[in-house]
């Protein structure tokens, strides 16, 4: 099945869209690639996007799908991210994920992706 993803650095109304996966692009698979598990586990932007712009290079190559960057617009017939299977974004230090509901950190660990426990309040 196809899937969409998009990839932002930051969230909100301020984030700015790094660019776009169509195929596979569910995380499994985006971690299958080296840029794909430098962009999930990176700790700073800058890493963060030029992981970003790899993936979009390589993603077509590895036969994976198309890979879409800002220059040649928004590729979806839908006007946001609502409607994409699967939202990347960095943020406060880490990637976070969503699937159209509420944002949540993740990690990579030698089991793949895991979801961070919830954090603790006093």
């Amino acid at each position: 099945m196809t899937t969409t993803a998009d990839f932002y650095d930051g969230r909100g109304p301020r984030a700015v869209w790094l660019g776009s996966l169509q195929g596979d692009a569910d995380p499994a698979t985006v971690r299958g690639l080296g840029s794909g598990r430098l962009l999930l586990t990176a700790t700073d932007p800058l890493t963060y996007a030029d992981a970003v712009a790899d993936l979009l290079d390589c993603w077509p190559d590895e036969d994976l799908g198309h890979g879409y960057r800002p220059r040649d617009g928004w590729p979806w017939l839908w006007p946001d991210s609502r409607d994409t299977d699967w939202v990347f974004t960095f943020d406060h230090g880490r990637v976070w994920i969503t699937t159209g509901r509420a944002w949540l950190a993740h990690r990579l660990t030698d089991h793949g992706l895991q979801r961070d426990p919830p954090e603790r309040t006093r």
